[in-house]
């Protein structure tokens, strides 16, 4: 990989490496104890439509019975129900609880307000900038995660 490559993959690590920070910082903040990353990247996968076990497994990509285990522990907590369809009892659908919506409403103001600290320290013309890259980059990993999920990669 050339020198330009490996520094913007440094970068974009560095700042995966910030916003799990803020997420960590927001879930002590908030007093949502026991409950993981992970666990709470599901939680506001479902709280934003998210709503079937296999497409939150495809999306972490991690297995059908990994994440079954993974929400057996958050119904548990009382975080998620899981739901039987009326038209086809095999399928299953998700739903958060109230203390589910509760926390993903909590940690991800506290999120905002932190990213917002971060924002107002740079300069107007970087954040510009930064909008629009960030817009790329989502487009580009959608489509990445398209792609896979068609392909069964």
């Amino acid at each position: 990989m050339n020198a330009p490559g490996r520094q913007l993959e440094d970068r974009m690590l560095s700042a995966s490496r910030i916003m799990v920070n803020i997420l960590a910082e927001s879930l002590l903040h908030e007093k949502v104890h026991g409950l993981s990353a992970p666990q709470f990247r599901i939680l506001d996968m479902v709280y934003n439509g998210r709503d079937k076990p296999a497409e939150v497994a495809r999306m972490l990509d991690v297995s059908p019975p990994a994440i079954t285990q993974i929400l057996e522990r958050l119904e548990q907590s009382g975080y998620i129900k899981r739901n039987h369809t009326a038209a086809d009892r095999r399928r299953v659908v998700l739903e958060l609880t109230g203390m589910g919506k509760d926390v993903v409403t909590r940690v991800n103001a506290r999120r905002r307000r932190l990213l917002n600290r971060v924002v107002n320290g740079m300069e107007q013309d970087t954040v510009s900038k930064l909008v629009l890259g960030l817009e790329s980059f989502e487009r580009s990993y959608l489509g990445l995660r398209a792609t896979k999920d068609s392909s069964g990669a």
